[in-house]
């Protein structure tokens, strides 16, 4: 009896081990500030970030081709430019 008592226990450790490694939800960027400076370098990836619960400010997170992270106002008129024209998709991140 003692022994199928401990099988279970470990069972139910494993198994709940695994499930929360699987469903980590990585903690999406947040930007305290943000600029209309024009970012010059190549583009690699353009997400919106709405404001959320600890995270106020409404803006774009710009990553370049070297990894450098911008954060953009969403009214800045070359950012505007590009993503009427269809020369950039800057998903939401939610």
């Amino acid at each position: 009896m003692c022994r199928t008592v401990w099988m279970w226990l470990l069972i139910l450790a494993v198994l709940s081990l695994s499930s929360e490694s699987e469903g980590e939800r990585k903690i999406p960027p947040c930007c305290t500030k943000s600029s209309n400076a024009r970012v010059t370098k190549p583009i690699k990836e353009c997400h919106e970030l709405k404001p959320r619960t600890n995270c106020y400010v409404h803006a774009f997170l710009i990553v370049t081709q070297d990894n450098k992270q911008y954060c953009v106002k969403p009214n800045a008129p070359w950012l505007k430019r590009l993503i009427n024209e269809g020369n950039l998709k800057c998903p939401p991140i939610t």
